[in-house]
């Protein structure tokens, strides 16, 4: 019989995502206007972010390729993955990039 999993055991990671890492704003008060919003929340954001999130979260081994800006956005995105359990040690972080 076929093993059942596609997934090598040995394999150092079993997902890498590359692509943009965001950070998404959602206004707090639902169904206003962006003009009428007063505070909002952050989550991660980025279709790749999100595959990278969600497969570490699943169990499998991830990681994220992609850089950042040297500040809180950056650091709140990195370390949002990593709580996840998300290899972030392949994205980048650029002074120069908001």
């Amino acid at each position: 019989m076929k093993n059942p999993t596609p997934f090598a055991s040995g394999r150092a990671l079993d997902v890498i995502c590359l692509g943009r890492l965001a950070v998404d704003l959602y206004a707090q008060q639902i169904g206003s206007t962006l003009e009428d919003a007063t505070s909002f929340a952050k989550y991660l954001g980025g279709s790749s972010a999100n595959i990278a999130f969600g497969t570490a979260r699943l169990g499998l081994k991830s990681a994220m390729l992609s850089k950042v800006g040297d500040d809180h956005m950056g650091r709140f995105l990195t370390d949002t993955l990593a709580r996840e359990g998300c290899d972030v040690s392949h994205v980048g972080v650029d002074p120069n990039r908001l």
